[in-house]
């Protein structure tokens, strides 16, 4: 099962890959802005730990990085009311273009049951939930995109909602411009 969308953001490729190669203050960000579902995000080793309130737990590991590809292994379970509870792996490929002062990203989404018998059921009630997995991918970019603008145009401001930890963490690595260069 496969799913792919594309999305732009209003971010410079430098900001996207700073932020992306920081999980946590990302997860931080994700979680100060109220968005929706509220995942429960940890760092467990090298993995990214996820828990996902409609039934998604799991593990990311980066396990491939370009200057524009980021390539994620994910090992976890579903459990969720509208498919059949299922343990399996997932791949998450980022892909980034420029685009002058925005970016473009695609992201492209594998799934493997490590069953075959639930393989092939979650294959045939796909189609039922793909609408559903589309709007949540497209609801999430669109999320990441405006904490990525904001930080973008104002990270003092974007780092003032944060602990002190994590905001001396986003400054450092998005220092904010002086005033007279802003717009």
């Amino acid at each position: 099962m496969s799913i792919s969308g594309t999305f732009d953001l209003s971010c410079s490729p430098t900001i996207f890959e700073k932020l992306m190669a920081a999980p946590m203050l990302l997860a931080r960000l994700y979680e100060v802005y109220g968005f929706s579902p509220h995942y429960k995000v940890r760092m467990q080793g090298n993995a990214i730990h996820v828990n996902d309130p409609t039934g998604i737990v799991g593990d990311l590991y980066l396990i491939e990085q370009t200057a524009d590809r980021r390539v994620y292994l994910g090992i976890g379970a579903l459990n969720h009311s509208l498919v059949p509870a299922f343990k399996g792996k997932m791949t998450l490929i980022l892909t980034t273009y420029p685009k002058g002062s925005t970016l473009t990203t695609r992201v492209d989404v594998y799934i493997r049951t490590d069953s075959r018998t639930l393989g092939f059921l979650a294959r045939t009630l796909f189609p039922l939930v793909k609408a559903r997995v589309e709007n949540r991918m497209t609801v999430n970019a669109h999320d990441i995109g405006t904490i990525i603008a904001d930080v973008s145009a104002a990270p003092d401001r974007v780092a003032a909602r944060l602990k002190k930890e994590d905001a001396a963490t986003l400054l450092n690595l998005v220092p904010p411009r002086p005033a007279a260069m802003r717009r």
